[in-house]
């Protein structure tokens, strides 16, 4: 079975700020690591229940979010998305140090 994937804006905003804060340190490794984003997310069309579920964030936004790993350290980045039927919706692309997901708006001047 074949999947639809669908990307978010939210998941191509964290991608596109990813690649820029990279390609400001390495346009070649920021290359690298676009082309690799993108070959994991386009996996994700083939047996996307391979991949473990994110506990925290699944419990936090009560869906059920799964994570694909990106990358290589220092830079893995995590793919997480959810799938319905035969779609897989990319939410977020997050670097694995990243803290969980903060639902809550930041506070004015915080």
């Amino acid at each position: 079975m074949s999947y639809r994937v669908v990307v978010t804006v939210r998941s191509r905003v964290d991608a596109l700020e990813a690649f820029r804060w990279l390609a400001d340190r390495s346009p070649d490794a920021a290359a690298r690591w676009y082309t690799e984003l993108k070959k994991g997310i386009e996996s994700l069309s083939m047996m996307p229940e391979r991949c473990p579920v994110a506990i925290e964030e699944t419990e936090q936004l009560g869906i059920t979010l799964r994570e694909l790993l990106s990358g290589k350290r220092p830079g893995v980045y995590r793919i997480l998305f959810s799938v319905e039927g035969n779609t897989v919706t990319i939410h977020y692309v997050r670097h694995s140090a990243q803290g969980p997901i903060d639902l809550e708006p930041a506070e004015p001047g915080a």
